[in-house]
């Protein structure tokens, strides 16, 4: 199987394009998005004593570069925001880790990227249904 690439822009809160870098990074493959799918319901939060540390620990995550980082920060912001509790900030990382972890899911398993988040909601609520 060929390899297939993506390119991540850098930085979340970048004021110009100037100031913002490129990351060239092979995608995952279905299957380790596959395993990565079914530990998300398992995976833990980013826990932090405040909004500063918060947004250093989301911004770490999203530096890897790795699908289970960006799981980590999206069930982290979406929790947050269910609970009512979160800062502004968080909806941007919210959105960025939503981006590159749906765009490697949408090519892996050829859905179109708007159709992940339901995709993702189905085949989650069936494993936990299994289990």
């Amino acid at each position: 199987m060929e390899n297939k690439y993506v390119i991540t822009r850098k930085g979340i809160e970048e004021k110009s394009e100037k100031n913002a870098s490129d990351v060239i990074r092979e995608i995952s493959t279905r299957e380790e998005l596959e395993e990565i799918i079914e530990r998300m319901p398992f995976t833990q939060t980013i826990q932090a004593p405040n909004s500063k540390i918060r947004k250093e620990f989301y911004q770490t995550a999203m530096d890897k570069y790795e699908d289970l980082e960006w799981v980590k920060v999206i069930k982290s912001v979406h929790l947050r925001v269910e609970e009512k509790r979160y800062d502004e900030f968080e909806l941007k990382y919210l959105e960025k880790a939503k981006e590159f972890l749906y765009g490697e899911i949408a090519v892996a398993f050829q859905i179109p990227f708007e159709s992940v988040e339901a995709f993702l909601n189905e085949t989650i609520e069936k494993q936990l249904q299994a289990f």
